[in-house]
């Protein structure tokens, strides 16, 4: 994931380190967990729905590079946003929608994997794209037990939701194969292994869901955003 310039960062040279820097400071020294909460809200509230992928790329940057204390500050701060249903989230078109259509709010590992599965009229997320980003925010995750067992309800939650609209019967059952990999991982596994387990098992169901259609039709396609 270069931080080459894109029409999706808010300017041509943006400082990656120094955004991370800022999420973990506040995550780690606000006194109380309602104002930790609010730090990753005005972060997200600031960049808008336009700008939602540069929030995944400095989740990303923090899982990619930040040390296992900054990690599990960030994703202590996640547990309490998920816990009060206040998770920083963009919004990403429904399954099936068309341009300017239907969308969801859906928080960062739901959007990096509609983008993936079910592109927009961006494009989708290529698949070497989609893999170094989910392992970076699953890896971030999983440092909190926590963190990772609510979001693997959650994402159960999603996949056996065939009536809210965002996602088609494939990406349920790749969601529901993420979970339940992410959910079952052995006991002193490191988050990185664990967060690459859980995404494996997503792109394999992805796979064997729809025929190689999209998921082998993103695989060679990069998109031009932070997240490359």
């Amino acid at each position: 994931m270069s931080a080459a310039a894109s029409p999706l960062v808010p300017r041509p040279d943006p400082d990656w380190s120094g955004a991370a820097e800022v999420l973990i400071e506040g995550c780690a020294h606000l006194p109380t967990p309602e104002e930790r909460v609010r730090w990753l809200e005005r972060l997200c509230l600031t960049l808008g729905d336009a700008l939602y992928p540069a929030f995944l790329h400095v989740l990303c940057r923090v899982g990619e590079h930040g040390d296992a204390a900054a990690q599990k500050a960030v994703a202590d701060a996640l547990v309490l946003a998920l816990q009060s249903g206040r998770l920083p989230s963009g919004r990403h078109a429904a399954w099936g929608a068309t341009h300017g259509g239907a969308t969801r709010a859906m928080g960062p590992i739901e959007y990096l994997c509609a983008w993936h599965a079910q592109p927009d009229s961006r494009g989708p997320l290529g698949a070497p794209a989609f893999d170094r980003a989910a392992r970076a925010v699953l890896g971030l995750v999983s440092h909190s037990e926590a963190a990772r067992r609510l979001y693997c309800a959650k994402l159960l939650n999603d996949a056996e939701d065939p009536l809210g609209g965002a996602w088609s019967r494939g990406t349920r059952q790749a969601l529901r194969a993420m979970a339940n990999a992410w959910a079952g991982a052995g006991v002193g596994a490191s988050p990185q292994r664990v967060a690459a387990d859980a995404v494996d098992a997503f792109l394999a169901a992805l796979r064997q869901a729809d025929g190689g259609g999209v998921a082998a039709a993103a695989a060679g396609w990069i998109p031009p955003s932070p997240l490359r």
